[in-house]
């Protein structure tokens, strides 16, 4: 018989002697008749030293058990269930959001060059018109008969010229009267051709392709030079502008990719960026950017609201984890890492956090288990049974 089989034999004896002695003096108090307080204090004294001993005589056998079998009455530890993700190496990137507007460099106001009387109005508010399009008429009648008396001017100064030059290559005449002439001929022909021209501005016409958003004028008034005739919007050239804090400056250069939304529209698109101002404003303190438009009928709508997502960072081999197994204590931010099935605790250092991800500067080299759900039910050393 072994040492250890001899101890255990012998705790069990003395816990049978411990059975066996409370129950006799249940027998005892339940069917003598006690002979007085004094006996019964004799006898308890008695009972008191005797489970005393007994007492110490299983501490020691436990304790020498124990040197012998290190396992012996040891409480199993309860693993805490968890599961676990790899701090795998991936691209990472990190973006900002701005606040934009759909803008136009071809919305114009139309507007007259001469002076006169509204004849014509042609478009209205929404109508679609084509460059060269004629969508107001100005009152041409003066222009006109000046342009009739000029012509018979012109004529009569034709016939005197070419007299003139005739007689002259015949050496009849002087060289005075052929250059006088000459010089009447052509200042009624100059005349003539700015006549012309400023009949041709009393027809308005429209210098681009697009749409009639305003018309602040009605037929009949008079216009004067420069005065708007109608408000034109035009889908020529359109594109996205936005103003960015400067403490950006140097994130972005012309080409990089752009995610854009139009929350009124519930569309979203990628572009990217076409130019970045080179002035900050005084008093906002941002600078310009702007981005493509595609050429999306819906898109083509002046001020309309855009929202665009700008890469300020990438990293091409980060060790990413996710924002929501990162703790702090009073050393800095943790995490728990698995080494061979317990909770291990280690300190990390953060970099930027996007999309509920966060990368890890230091701490961490790649490829480490981590607690994932259930790390804010372990410690440091905590047994864990691994659920994934």
């Amino acid at each position: 018989m072994t040492n250890k089989t001899f101890n255990y034999t012998r705790i069990m004896k003395t816990q049978s002697i411990i059975a066996l002695f409370i129950t006799a003096l249940l027998v005892v108090a339940c069917g003598q008749q006690p002979e007085g307080v004094e006996a019964k204090k004799a006898e308890l004294t008695e009972a008191k030293a005797q489970m005393a001993e007994l007492k110490a005589q299983i501490a020691t056998l436990e304790k020498e058990i124990r040197i012998e079998d290190p396992d012996f009455m040891k409480t199993t530890e309860t693993a805490v269930m968890v599961t676990s993700i790899a701090a795998d190496k991936s691209e990472f990137h990190h973006q900002i959001q701005v606040r934009g507007a759909v803008m136009s460099r071809t919305n114009i106001n139309i507007s007259s060059e001469v002076m006169g009387q509204l004849k014509e109005l042609n478009v209205k508010e929404g109508q679609q018109v084509r460059k060269g399009q004629i969508i107001a008429v100005i009152d041409s009648e003066s222009i006109e008969k000046s342009i009739d008396e000029v012509n018979t001017k012109l004529e009569f100064a034709t016939t005197v010229y070419e007299k003139r030059d005739r007689l002259w290559k015949k050496n009849i005449g002087t060289e005075i009267d052929y250059l006088t002439a000459k010089n009447d001929k052509e200042s009624l022909e100059n005349q003539l051709e700015t006549l012309n021209t400023q009949l041709a501005k009393t027809k308005i016409k429209s210098p681009l392709t697009g749409t009639i958003e305003n018309v602040p004028v009605k037929s009949g008034e008079i216009i004067q030079p420069g005065n708007p005739i109608a408000f034109l919007v035009s889908n020529a050239d359109m594109y996205i502008t936005a103003e960015v804090s400067e403490t950006f400056i140097g994130d972005f250069k012309k080409g990089d990719a752009v995610s854009v939304t139009i929350p009124s529209l519930d569309e979203s698109f990628d572009s990217s960026i076409s130019s970045i101002g080179k002035v900050i404003n005084e008093g906002s303190r941002t600078f310009t950017i702007e981005v493509k438009l595609p050429r999306v009928e819906a898109f083509m709508k002046t001020n309309l609201v855009a929202t665009l997502n700008l890469t300020d960072y990438k990293a091409n081999d980060a060790i990413v984890i996710p924002s929501r197994i990162i703790q702090e204590d009073i050393n800095g931010n943790f995490i728990y890492l698995i080494d061979n099935n317990k909770a291990k605790k280690v300190h990390v250092e953060l970099g930027l956090s996007y999309d509920n991800k966060t990368q890890v500067i230091a701490g961490l080299s790649g490829g480490e288990s981590i607690v994932d759900k259930g790390n804010r039910a372990v410690g440091d050393g905590t047994a864990l049974n691994i659920q994934n």
